[in-house]
């Protein structure tokens, strides 16, 4: 089969790889499409593993598709031709952090993936049996396969909201543009948020943020903190979302949450940085620092039945839909976004 091949953000390669097996347990999914990850353009992060297949981890990961195989002990609900949701990410469902309610904190959910590490920017992905048994879901007919690819990063802010709550009206202030941001965005609308607004260094991206929902949109150069509490009648933010991994915005989070507010940090800097933080300020104004990881089978759900009964509008934030040979392409777009680049879907079997 075929499947994109990773050496750089520059330099992604078509190439014929192995046509996984189906074993007992698992099923084979021929992917349909799968959209283009923030966290797959990381160069830092995916380049330790360059030239092999599936990059690291799952490289691609956002997907949908048919089941092409079921292999034997495999729940007979589940038949060729069906259309699904697919996560690469499962938890073990039995360990403290999945007992205490934090499986996305789970060992085995942060080691779990495709099987052989092929990731979905392929023909065909193969689901593990742990995958089949808390990974996979039926995929509406009235949902496209497009916008299906939107469960797990929406499944992801879902979850990052149930840490730093936007609920009761509270005021949001939401650091970056991009996919995520957007997301948060509208999910913080729909948790019941008052005040919501977006920065980010992009003019064209806070237009977008406009067109989305926000209430008021702040350019990244500006001083962020001091601009949202002119705005918000000169409180700090109940809930701050940092979704754009850059130290200025960690500063610009610590300085703009008010009073009994909480920092969702959701986006992750470069391992290599270091982050000041003055902890006498976070005493006195008794702030709540928290971050998410990734989502669960809950999450996911939910996320889908947003998406299918349109609670959150994901089919306008589709920009670019490119074959498999133009993944590099979708990664470019997506690393140094231009010509209104927003969210990019491969299709595989183009």
């Amino acid at each position: 089969m075929k499947a994109a091949v990773y050496y750089s953000n520059s330099d992604i390669r078509t190439e014929d790889v192995e046509d996984l097996p189906v074993g007992p347990g698992e099923i084979k999914v021929k992917i349909m499409a799968c959209g283009v990850c923030g966290s797959d353009v990381m160069e830092w992060y995916r380049i330790k593993r360059a030239g092999r297949p599936g990059g690291i981890g799952a490289f691609g990961h956002e997907c949908t598709g048919t089941v092409a195989e079921v292999g034997s002990r495999v729940n007979p609900r589940w038949k060729v031709g069906d259309r699904v949701v697919v996560t690469h990410h499962v938890p073990c469902n039995t360990c403290n952090a999945c007992i205490r309610g934090h499986t996305t904190a789970c060992e085995i959910l942060q080691k779990t993936k495709f099987k052989n590490a092929f990731g979905a920017f392929a023909e065909y992905v193969v689901l593990p049996e742990i995958n089949v048994d808390r990974g996979i879901l039926p995929l509406p007919d009235s949902v496209s396969f497009d916008s299906g690819t939107f469960v797990e990063p929406l499944g992801c802010v879902v979850r990052g909201q149930q840490w730093a709550p936007a609920s009761d009206g509270r005021s949001v202030l939401i650091i970056g543009a991009g996919i995520t941001g957007l997301l948060h965005m509208q999910v913080a609308r729909l948790n019941g948020a008052g005040f919501i607004a977006v920065s980010d260094m992009n003019p064209d991206r806070l237009q977008l943020a406009q067109k989305f929902g926000a209430d008021e949109t702040i350019l990244a150069t500006e001083d962020v903190p001091w601009k949202f509490k002119e705005l918000n009648d000169g409180v700090g933010a109940d809930t701050v979302i940092m979704t754009a991994p850059a130290p200025v915005c960690v500063k610009q989070s610590l300085e703009a949450v008010g009073p009994g507010g909480t920092i969702l940090f959701f986006a992750p800097t470069n391992p290599e940085i270091q982050s000041e933080m003055n902890l006498w300020n976070l005493w006195q104004k008794e702030v709540t620092i928290t971050h998410s990881y990734a989502a669960d089978f809950h999450n996911l759900s939910t996320a889908l039945k947003w998406i299918h009964y349109n609670r959150i509008n994901v089919t306008d934030m589709v920009t670019h839909v490119l074959p498999l040979k133009d993944t590099v392409e979708g990664f470019l777009l997506t690393a140094h976004p231009r010509n209104g680049s927003l969210k990019v879907i491969i299709h595989p079997q183009e």
